[in-house]
């Protein structure tokens, strides 16, 4: 991820991971609000998820530079 002050870069690297956990492929992020903005919206954690599904969208959650 390429950081400069409010814009975001994602790897496509980085997308392609988001969207295999997700469903949802974040390549109209740009800024930190429209990275927050996904993040609230499909790293939320469901009760019929795996644990380990559910694992990785907190620690992505937490890492994330929003």
């Amino acid at each position: 991820m390429l950081l400069h002050e409010q814009q975001v870069r994602l790897t496509e690297r980085e997308r392609a991971i988001l969207y295999r956990l997700t469903g949802s492929d974040p390549c109209h992020i740009t800024t930190r609000q429209q990275l927050k903005e996904w993040a609230d919206c499909y790293l939320q954690s469901f009760p019929d998820e795996g644990m380990e599904i559910q694992l990785i969208k907190k620690v992505l959650r937490l890492h994330l530079p929003i």
